[in-house]
C-alpha cells in the first residue's frame, strides 16, 4: 500500500496501474467529496467512484456512497458491473426502474 504526493483529494491505497486511481478531470464532475466522486464516465453516463482502491463497500460506506448520490439525483439506482476496472469499487448511476446496456463497462 502506498499513496504518491501527486494524488490530491485524499485518494487511498492507490495503484499505479489503475484507471480510477488515476482518475483526471476529463469529463465533468458532478461532486467532489474527501472520499467520493460522481462523474460523468468517457463513454458518457454518470457514475460515482470511491477514493479507496477496493473491490466492494461495507454497509455503512453503500449508505454514504447513496447519500451522496442523492445529493445529486432524485430517483436512482447503482449498478456496480467493475467489468473493465474490476479492482476499484465504482457504481454506474442509473434513472430508477430504467435498464441500460452496460455490457462493456
Amino acid at each position: 500500500m502506498r499513496v504518491r504526493s501527486d494524488y490530491e483529494g485524499r485518494w487511498e491505497d492507490v495503484q499505479d496501474d489503475c484507471m480510477l486511481c488515476e482518475m483526471e478531470k476529463r469529463t465533468e464532475w458532478y461532486l467532489e467529496t474527501r472520499d467520493w466522486v460522481v462523474a460523468e464516465k468517457l463513454s458518457s453516463g454518470p457514475f460515482i467512484v470511491y477514493k479507496k482502491h477496493t473491490k466492494s463497500l461495507t454497509d455503512d460506506e453503500w449508505d454514504r456512497m447513496e447519500h451522496i448520490v442523492g445529493l445529486v439525483y432524485d430517483d436512482f439506482e447503482i449498478d456496480v458491473r467493475m467489468g473493465m476496472v474490476p479492482d476499484h469499487w465504482h457504481g454506474h448511476i442509473l434513472p430508477k426502474g430504467e435498464h441500460f446496456d452496460l455490457t462493456n463497462e
